[in-house]
């Protein structure tokens, strides 16, 4: 197969462009399982309201602030 000059070019700019589109569609998936990740370890304190990142595995813990006992997630009831 014999390529020209010109064909050579477009192969070599769109083999690039191709490549810079792949390595950002990576980038961005890697950041949000990030912050996926980071929004799951944060708690925000009930009485204090300090936010705080803690990566145990209970459902209380207690508020390095304060040290009040916070259930983790959104399944509290205000009332």
């Amino acid at each position: 197969m014999d390529l020209t000059i010109a064909e050579f070019v477009f192969l070599i700019l769109f083999g690039t462009c191709g490549f810079i589109l792949a390595c950002s569609w990576i980038s961005r998936r890697l950041r949000a399982q990030a912050e996926t990740r980071s929004l799951a370890r944060r708690v925000v304190c009930r009485l204090c309201l300090h936010a705080f990142e803690n990566s145990g595995s209970g459902q209380i813990v207690d508020c390095p602030q304060c040290g009040a006992a916070n259930e983790r997630g959104r399944s509290r009831k205000l009332g």
